[in-house]
């Protein structure tokens, strides 16, 4: 065999052998088993024009009856992973007011903070949105700051250097290290986010609500700074409080019955 061919053919065998890259210069993590969507590619502008009518017809409604105006000034969300929820909070006359609940579909990893990339955990702390996607492959999406100057600083403690990136609150129902919330919901958000702003937007992601019960003692096999990240956690979630329960009324006490008014 001539050298320029076998050449060619160590080439093509070396090529097929190496990890898929991506426009970053850094290996794909593995696809998600979903079935492809078609593609229309659109701008901010078109994505917001055509789900702007959600708002109208189901959020501002929300607003109303809890009489709050639209749109806030101020939004945090609050991502709980063991109880796959994402909370809506917004502010007015500087009270937090909970607006809403959207399901999470789909977070992987393990209740602990993302650490490098390729681990699947959904990241654990307090970020901000920083970016809109109207072109995502989960139909909408949002991404996280991660990492953020926390996650840097403690890379660094840990000698650790490929942290991972591009986290995203999206649509659909499967996620690897993001959070799914489905279309209809990730088409309210999108718009909510946008009304608002990204730089007034908070996301706190927590392992579990630390309302209900603590997020200490730190698990185990997990570096010392969780503790500091898991204190600040829920300092920070502590400031939006669960709403009281409603009070029992005694009824029937003849019969020995009670029941909630």
């Amino acid at each position: 065999m001539p050298t320029s061919r076998l050449l060619g053919l160590i080439a093509v065998l070396l090529l097929l052998a190496s990890p898929q890259w991506g426009s970053a210069g850094v290996p794909h993590e593995p696809k998600l088993d979903e079935k492809p969507r078609e593609f229309h590619s659109q701008t901010l502008t078109q994505a917001l024009e055509r789900y702007a009518p959600r708002i109208d017809d189901s959020l501002r409604p929300r607003f109303d009856a809890l009489g709050l105006s639209y749109p806030p000034e101020r939004l945090t969300l609050i991502a709980l992973k063991e109880e796959r929820e994402l909370e809506v909070w917004v502010y007015e006359n500087d009270r937090p007011h909970r607006v809403h609940s959207y399901p999470v579909k789909d977070a992987s990893g393990l209740p602990g903070p993302k650490r490098r990339r390729g681990d699947f955990q959904v990241p654990e702390g307090i970020y901000r949105l920083n970016a809109f996607n109207p072109n995502s492959a989960f139909h909408l999406s949002l991404r996280v700051n991660y990492p953020n100057y926390f996650d840097r600083r403690m890379g660094e403690l840990d000698g650790r250097e490929d942290l991972g990136s591009n986290i995203f609150i999206h649509g659909g129902a499967a996620s690897r290290g993001c959070l799914a919330i489905g279309d209809p919901a990730i088409e309210e958000l999108f718009v909510m986010v946008a009304d608002v702003g990204l730089h007034n937007t908070k996301l706190i992601i927590a392992p579990h609500d630390p309302r209900e019960r603590s997020i200490f003692p730190i698990p185990r096999g997990l570096p010392e700074w969780t503790n500091e990240l898991y204190f600040s956690i829920e300092r920070t979630v502590a400031d939006y409080p669960l709403p009281e329960p409603a009070p029992m009324s005694i009824a029937g006490a003849d019969s020995g019955e009670i029941a909630a008014p």
